[in-house]
């Protein structure tokens, strides 16, 4: 209930005009110090501030800058202790070019380098090419990759070069034992000479053999502006960054991201930036300087103490000077004008609060009141049971669900112990779960990994779930127990036990069944295909065109049935046994296909969107193979068309077969995809009519989806769905 300022009792109207004589005196105080503090100070610290900011961001750039040569130096050091170049060494020095540590031989640790090397130039786009080069054979490239128009390529062996002119080599050919350095920063050179490339700096990390003798160097060249590009400098809307160094080279970065190009010291018509001229020569150490109408900082860029590095570096912050000279008297009057009004409105905002404080302070208690009824709500009708316990063990406070799992009441159990809820063997090492559980501030599930059971107050077994978590209370530690009754779930568990079980015995007859209808069943076929081949032998002579007519039909029935068997087998094993996982490229898939299709002369099998994709081969293969025959074999003419499409989707390939053939009508869209079912005689068209049902089979086991389109008149379109992860068997489960 909040109170009405209008009904102040004498208490609040006291405090009222306390506070509003405090405010007022300590609005004029501060107004009048801040005031003439600001006057006289306002433009030192302005130029303090801008001078601070200058300094800092120029500070901050330069450890950006810095961090992005370590980073190269990093990388390349990372480089020279992966194994393939060890083996390369230890290959180099067989003569049989073997590594004798594991059998690699030199080309297979020369593809591993490459690899690695490619992978290091995609996640770094400003490397432009990465070499091992070898002291031997006149400093000759060993393996090399440049950075393409698509991407990292490895260069061809006889594409390598001779480096040994090269001058960012000079240094390591005159003292092989130096440490890694970073050479000159000049245009991109090939062949000895530049090649129209970009201004590049090059790392040269030495690599030594076991002895520790001079082997090569590893050499990364890195596009030099695109290298200082990767620190990306946030730059403020009144200024500019450039980085600069000792050659004169610069770099300017403008605000909202816009970027100049480098300016090299040997371009055409290059000009020295003005601001390093008027600094002079200062780079290397930090310094300012208050040009005209611009303030600049130079911050030098800290560079590994071990490394050489040809030039030395620094950011350059520039900001405008701000003219602070407005008049003071302007200054001055705003102030007052600002001091009054502030004066006005501490008094009558005090005067406000006074009573608003105690209405305020009413209302919280009466919400704290609530919130306390709403807690006990919630505990009192809580599903799972709440129980609070003691730094030393004891039950301080349960709830009703805890109270009606357990049937104690609460007063029975306040200041038991916890273990008068458990059994003796859980008892006995109840404090060491605790312990090794690391309970804190979060829940956490006590014995993730076996089951528990409560004890409830008649003796009988509580199957229970607990999650424990620990607080502080005054300094005290107590835990609180969320405990849950999961005897439903346990009895929903032990049926999920007894389906499976019988899942299982039924697969165990499906493959008795299939066992029989592979063996036992066909064992009278073949002996009825083989008595009446040794008839129609046998009797030649003697047979009439009718006997022969229905000798050659019953062969038929015989190898029919047989058929029908062996398809309806293969129906009974699909998603029960695993296949093969072979992956294969979309042309080898188009003609291992062409290969197992019958196709008559005059019929034309086209393919598309197999060019640049690699398929699963089965059961894919057994999928397609049946549609395509299927449109083949079915078809009214002898010179039809079929088409099978690919389309390659993010999480799904989708196949289309398509023909020219009579159609199917929408009314037996669902029936052929039915087992033993045929819409034409199998005398005209032989088939055991599991084709489409074996196909219908795979792609639900695969989690694909199959769609048939067609008029009944002309044309049939089957749409197909096959997931790149299809689905596999689990043995024993599948029905």
């Amino acid at each position: 209930m909040t109170r009405n300022p209008q009904a102040e009792s004498p208490s609040t109207k006291v405090l009222s005009r306390r506070l509003t004589l405090i405010a007022v005196g300590v609005v004029l105080t501060v107004s009048l110090l801040y005031g003439s503090y600001h006057v006289f100070t306002m433009r030192a610290a302005a130029l303090q501030a801008r001078e601070a900011a200058l300094q800092q961001r120029a500070s901050f750039y330069a450890g950006q800058i810095s961090w992005v040569f370590r980073e190269m130096q990093d990388q390349a050091a990372t480089l020279a202790r992966h194994p393939p170049v060890a083996g390369i060494i230890r290959a180099s020095a067989d003569p049989h070019a073997i590594d004798p540590a594991d059998g690699s031989s030199l080309e297979q640790w020369k593809d591993r380098l490459a690899v690695i090397m490619a992978n290091k130039m995609e996640v770094h786009p400003h490397f432009t090419n990465m070499r091992l080069i070898t002291a031997a054979d006149g400093w000759r490239e060993f393996v090399r990759v440049d950075r393409g128009d698509g991407g990292p390529l490895r260069v061809a062996e006889e594409a390598l070069q001779i480096k040994g002119a090269e001058p960012y080599l000079a240094r390591l050919k005159a003292s092989p034992s130096t440490l890694p350095y970073f050479s000159e920063i000049t245009y991109n050179r090939e062949h000895g000479k530049p090649d129209g490339g970009p201004v590049t700096i090059r790392f040269i990390q030495p690599i030594r053999g076991p002895a520790g003798g001079l082997f090569g160097a590893l050499v990364f060249n890195a596009d030099y502006e695109l290298l200082l590009q990767t620190a990306r400098p946030e730059v403020l809307r009144n200024q500019r960054v450039a980085v600069v160094n000792s050659a004169g080279d610069y770099l300017i970065f403008e605000p909202e991201g816009r970027t100049s190009r480098l300016h090299h010291n040997t371009d055409p018509g290059f000009r020295p930036l003005p601001e390093v001229e008027a600094l002079g020569n200062r780079l290397g150490e930090h310094a300012f300087a208050n040009l005209d109408e611009e303030m600049v900082y130079l911050s030098s860029v800290p560079i590994r103490n071990t490394l050489h590095f040809p030039v030395k570096l620094g950011v350059m912050t520039f900001g405008k000077r701000d003219a602070l000279d407005g008049p003071i008297a302007g200054v001055v009057l705003r102030h007052a004008l600002l001091t009054v009004v502030l004066v006005g409105f501490a008094g009558a905002i005090t005067h406000l609060m006074a009573a608003e404080v105690g209405a305020r302070f009413e209302n919280l208690t009466h919400a704290v009141h609530q919130s306390h009824a709403r807690l006990g709500w919630t505990l009192r009708n809580m599903a799972d049971g709440l129980i609070t316990i003691s730094g030393e063990g004891r039950i301080e406070e349960i709830n009703p669900a805890a109270e009606a799992m357990f049937g104690y009441a609460a007063e029975e159990v306040a200041g038991q112990p916890l273990t008068m809820l458990m059994f003796p063997d859980d008892a006995d090492g109840h404090q060491g779960h605790v312990g090794r559980s690391q309970v804190g501030p979060q829940r956490t599930k006590m014995a993730g990994n076996r089951e528990i059971y409560g004890r409830h107050k008649s003796g009988r077994r509580v199957p229970i779930e607990i999650s424990v978590s620990r607080a502080e209370l005054n300094g005290e530690t107590k835990f609180i127990g969320m405990v849950r009754d999961i005897t439903e779930r346990h009895a929903a568990e032990r049926r999920l036990s007894e389906l499976v079980t019988q899942l299982r015995r039924s697969n165990e007859d499906l493959d008795q069944f299939a066992y029989v209808a592979s063996h036992d069943l066909k064992a009278p076929l073949r002996v009825i295909q083989n008595a009446s081949q040794w008839l129609a032998e046998d009797l030649d002579p003697h047979l009439t065109d009718d006997t022969r007519e229905s000798l050659a039909l019953l062969q038929g029935r015989a190898r029919r049935m047989e058929r029908l068997l062996n398809d309806l087998l293969e129906h009974s094993r699909i998603g029960r046994t695993n296949q093969p996982d072979e992956a294969v490229t979309g042309p080898d898939f188009v003609a291992s296909l062409t290969d197992l299709l019958n196709i008559p002369a005059g019929m034309h099998f086209e393919t598309e969107g197999f060019d640049r994709v690699t398929l699963p081969l089965m059961p894919l293969q057994v999928v397609l193979l049946n549609l395509v025959s299927n449109a083949i074999k079915h078809h009214d003419r002898p010179d039809g068309s079929v088409l099978l499409s690919l389309t390659e989707r993010s999480e799904a390939w989708h196949f289309t077969v398509a023909d020219d053939g009579p159609g199917i009508a929408p009314a037996f869209h669902e029936r052929v995809f039915k087992i033993f079912q045929t819409l034409r005689p199998r005398d005209e068209v032989e088939g055991s009519g599991m084709g489409l049902a074996i196909v219908r089979k795979h792609v639900e086991v695969a989690g694909g989806r199959i769609e048939l389109i067609s008029d009944g008149t002309r044309g049939t379109v089957f749409h197909l769905t096959w997931p790149r992860r299809a689905g596999t068997a689990v043995e024993g489960l599948a029905a």
